[in-house]
């Protein structure tokens, strides 16, 4: 009997020294990027003459080579290529599925995401995103829906998803027309900073439910900051937060929001699993807007460095950074140069082999000079009316945005506001596959705790595996 006894004991003790042993997990999606975005802010560090990096070095440099480095591939059930909500779904949940499905499987499996899983071993939760939290990859976390346009569904799921922590954009996706046009909630929709831009997608409003939730709300950044609560949940803008080509006073960065995310989770004395997403990156990747695309890398190598310096002094926290696809083919080419254009750049002493045109290094300083994205530049000129469309104005205005001084010969000869704006990417070099998803593979970075030797080349389903074997062992 005494022995039996013992045995008991000794298993409940294990049992509750692994529920007890604590592990945080910090998942990053770059959302569409892809290699040669990545690679975009790697050689930015190391190259731009005005490198804002000291050591030229960016802090997902530094991840990369201090972690366990592999090639993710991310193929549905049936296609090479993928969409946001399948890739989201493949390393949630470790289910094979198709495109457009988010949280299901292919056979409309509804398996556990590491999120549920996390909660179920008591550690803390939470979802970031710089887009809006009903869209595909924060929601493959949290809903089950064959279709990622099912808004009504996706965002009742967000709500009951009983993460502690849940911080983007996207008030349209939990509002509707009659809720804005509520009279009682007149005084809340009076102190959200964005509300003029409201657009409602829903038909029924689940604003209500939103704001008697139990979760405490802050709609900008000032709110966030000063958030004491164990739970919170922060909407920073209507559909997306503002860009961080041109940022919004009010609004939270990626960086804000995951130091937030971290203060209140980090309490947990089981550890966390935090997801973070910079998906405003993938929106400036489809739009083939290289220098809004920078800025979005900028911001999260921001992030980043902070996750890095949290994870050296928390060392039981594991680190994973990937991409759910990518997004544009972005890249830089050689070309050509002939007539004027050659002239020109002989005059200029312009590196040139065999009359080709490599693309400089300085060309990295002229794309972080960019001060709006380029389909606002596209709207506000159109905007002036066609007697101020005069070339000089059109050659003004793109040196005050682009940092680039197009020949107002060149201006003239094409006429056009967006011909000249795509003579100047063409100019820089730069050149994209497409303005939708490709089927590149990926990077995987697993950095810290738990982190696998060598892992090779992997489908994303694998990663999944990988960070659920951590969440149980903690190795």
């Amino acid at each position: 009997m005494k022995k039996l006894s013992f045995a008991v004991f000794a298993l409940l003790f294990a049992v509750f020294s692994f529920a007890a042993e604590k592990k945080n997990i910090i998942f990053v999606v770059a959302d569409g990027g892809g290699p040669a975005a990545m690679g975009l802010l790697l050689q930015y560090a190391r190259y731009a003459e005005n490198s804002p990096y000291a050591d030229r070095t960016s802090n997902l440099e530094k991840i990369f080579s201090a972690s366990e480095l592999g090639i993710v591939l991310n193929a549905t059930k049936e296609t090479i290529v993928t969409d946001s909500a399948a890739a989201g779904t493949h390393i949630a949940k470790g289910t094979l599925t198709y495109p457009e499905y988010l949280g299901m499987g292919a056979e409309g499996e509804n398996a556990d995401s590491l999120l549920k899983k996390a909660q179920k071993l008591g550690m803390a939760t939470g979802l970031i995103t710089d887009v809006y939290l009903s869209d595909a990859t924060p929601s493959a976390y949290t809903a089950h829906v064959n279709s990622r346009r099912n808004y009504e569904e996706i965002s009742a799921a967000l709500l009951n998803s009983g993460a502690d922590v849940l911080l983007g954009g996207g008030l349209n996706y939990l509002i509707s027309d009659k809720d804005l046009k509520d009279e009682k909630y007149a005084g809340i929709f009076k102190k959200i900073p964005y509300s003029k831009s409201l657009s409602p997608a829903l038909k029924n409003g689940l604003f209500e439910k939103l704001i008697t939730s139990g979760y405490p709300l802050v709609f900008d950044k000032k709110g966030l900051q000063k958030a004491k609560s164990d739970k919170l949940l922060g909407l920073f803008g209507a559909s997306a937060i503002q860009f961080s080509v041109n940022p919004a006073p009010y609004a939270p960065t990626l960086k804000d929001m995951t130091e937030k995310a971290l203060e209140i989770l980090s309490k947990n004395k089981n550890g966390f699993f935090l997801m973070v997403e910079a998906g405003a990156l993938d929106w400036m990747l489809h739009d083939n807007d290289q220098g809004a695309a920078l800025a979005e890398l900028l911001e999260l190598d921001e992030t980043l460095g902070l996750i890095k310096d949290w994870a050296d002094k928390n060392p039981d926290t594991m680190v994973v950074i990937t991409a759910d696809h990518d997004t544009g083919g972005f890249g830089f080419q050689y070309r050509k140069v002939k007539g004027d254009e050659l002239e020109l750049k002989k005059e200029q002493g312009y590196p040139l082999y065999d009359k080709k045109d490599y693309s400089v290094k300085s060309n990295l300083d002229i794309i972080a000079k960019q001060t709006k994205m380029q389909r606002d530049m596209k709207a506000e000129f159109n905007a002036l009316g066609e007697k101020r469309q005069t070339p000089k104005a059109i050659q003004q205005y793109l040196m005050e945005n682009m940092g680039y001084e197009l020949p107002l010969d060149v201006v003239e000869d094409k006429g056009d506001f967006e011909d000249c704006l795509k003579e100047i990417n063409k100019r820089l070099g730069v050149t994209w596959s497409t303005g939708n998803h490709t089927g590149s593979p990926l990077f995987v970075s697993f950095y810290g705790a738990g982190a696998p030797k060598n892992p090779g080349v992997l489908h994303n389903t694998e990663v999944n595996k990988i960070i659920e074997r951590f969440l149980y062992d903690g190795k």
